[in-house]
This record gives C-alpha cells, structure tokens and sequence, in this order.
C-alpha cells in the first residue's frame, strides 16, 4: 500500500470513518508491522510539502527515541480500536439467534461452535446464538425434544433453558423435552452431572446422576431412576417414534410433539397406562389407533386436532 493511502486510512481510522472492510484491512496492516518505519516518516496530519524550519541538529538516538514513543502511541490506539472492534462484533454475533424447526418425521444435527452436538426429534423447535459469550453458553429447547452431547468447558457452564427449567453442565450427555402445552419437561442424564433449575420461586435446584431422570409436570416435579438405563438410546437414528414401558399420557404428548398437532386428554387419568412400541413415517390415526387399542380407548377428529375419549 502506498505512503498516501497508509495515511488517508489511519486519519479516517482516528475519524471513525471506516466501515468493517476497513477496519478490518486497518487491524491486518498494523498486526503485519506496516505502519512502523515507513509511515513515521511522515507524521499523520502533516502536509506532505515540504516546510522550513529553523536548522536543527537532532541526535541519532533522540530520533530513535522519538520514533519509537510515536510508535507505541499509535500501537495503543490501534490496539484499542481494533479490540473494541471485536467485542462489539463478538456481542453482535451473541445477539444473533438461529431458530431450527425440523419437518414431521425427520431428526436434525446440529454442531455448536464450541464443537457440542445437539440431536432433534420431529416436531422439535430449537434457537441457538451465533456465537457464545466468554463466560457461559447458552441454548433455548423452546419444543420437542433434544439429545446433547456437549462438549467440556469448565470456564463456560451450558444451559439449556426449556419452558420453566433450565439444565446447566460443563460436559456431558443428556436429554431434554420440553412440551409447554400440556405442562411437562423431562430431563435424562446419560453421563456426566447436571444441575437443574427453575424460574419458579422456591424452587430447590436438583442434582441427577447417569440414569437419573426428571419428570416436571404442572408445579411439582418428581427425580427417578429410569427403566434399563444402559439400554435406552437417546433418540433414534432414523427419527422414529419409540416408547419402552412409557406411561400413556407421556406418550400421547410426545405423538402431538412429533406430529405438531393438539390432542386433548386427561393426562392424570392415562398415567396408570403404560405403552411400548416404535413408529417410522406412520399416519397420526394409524399411532393413535395403536396405542390406544390396547387400553380400549378410542379417539375423534376434532378442530383443533384429536380428542381422546372412553
């Protein structure tokens, strides 16, 4: 870059005139030592024609001296410019959300910046930053459900927040749904610990170990060991519907996460009921008229979605 532009660029730098291009170019030119020898000849603001001044006799090391404080003064300058650059950059990308919602009968992966991967089932709907902040990290499971595998970082605890709970780990696997329309969250750790928390008032944070589950339904929840935890995967491969032994009212509430509709039953009364089966790609009807045969209950088409009834 030539002499001129060198100089043009940083007195716009000093102006606040450069766009991100700009700056960007600006920070690259001084972390390369471009603005060291050459630029000091001609000092930023100074005309370029030549000016008369009185004889002077300046000392070799003088010159030196003097060179090396002009160089450390626009160091400093360019060094806080180009870090506040990056904070507000950094800020702007930790502002910045993705929102996935993945299609009825599919799965979606996602890998986080820090390298964590995030499982999706049908009907689930996840919003995550562009980038995470230095001192936590931050995910949203607004619906559905979500297997994390997260990576480890003991500086930066992650957080999934979910409809009243929130999940913190510094690294492991577990698993998180979230079903705001009827009430329930539950979380299934598979390694490592997590603690769990609440927006509710007077609410005790709860600690789970592998195997542990936690089932939050309405304003109580209850912490229990889960069926053949060694066994039980996460989430399927190719995005099935799969209950092992699940209470009936559960499963009715992940039919209507998967499908994305509404179906209205009474949750409490279908608790006594349990269910186990695995569907790929089916109908809604075909799931419902499957699970509820069994317990001889019967359902109906209704504006909002389905009504299960005796």
């Amino acid at each position: 870059m030539k002499l001129s532009d060198k100089k043009n660029l940083y007195q716009r730098f000093l102006k606040k005139e450069l766009n991100a291009a700009e700056l960007e170019e600006f920070f690259q030119l001084v972390e390369n030592g471009e603005f060291d020898e050459d630029y000091l000849e001609v000092m930023p603001g100074m005309d370029e024609e030549k000016v008369i001044v009185p004889p002077f006799t300046q000392r070799p090391v003088f010159k030196l001296f003097s060179k090396i404080a002009v160089a450390a003064s626009l160091l400093v300058i360019a060094g806080f410019g180009y870090w506040a650059y990056r904070k507000a950059e950094s800020e702007k990308k930790q502002a910045a959300f993705t929102i996935v919602q993945v299609p009825v009968g599919t799965m979606k992966i996602i890998t986080l910046t820090d390298h964590s991967v995030i499982t999706l089932t049908s009907g689930s709907v996840f919003k995550y930053p562009a980038a995470f902040a230095a001192t936590h990290r931050r995910v949203f499971l607004i619906r559905g459900k979500g297997f994390f595998q997260i990576a480890k970082d003991k500086t930066r605890p992650f957080t999934v927040f979910s409809a009243k709970l929130s999940t913190t780990v510094l690294g492991t696997s577990f698993t998180v749904e979230n079903y705001r329309n009827y009430g329930f969250e539950k979380i299934c750790l598979y390694t490592g610990k997590v603690q769990i928390g609440s927006k509710d008032k007077g609410f005790s944070p709860v600690l789970l170990s592998p195997g542990q589950q936690y089932m939050h339904n309405g304003l109580s929840g209850i912490k229990t060991i889960f069926k053949n935890a060694g066994d039980i995967q996460p989430h399927t491969e190719e995005g099935a519907l799969e209950f092992e032994d699940t209470g009936l009212g559960e499963a009715l509430i992940r039919v209507a996460s998967y499908y994305n509709i509404e179906l209205q039953f009474d949750q409490q009364r279908l608790s006594a009921y349990a269910i186990s089966g695995k569907f790929s790609n089916e109908p809604v009807e075909n799931v419902l008229h499957t699970l509820l045969f069994t317990h001889h209950l019967k359902f109906k088409k209704i504006p909002e979605g389905y009504k299960i009834m005796n």
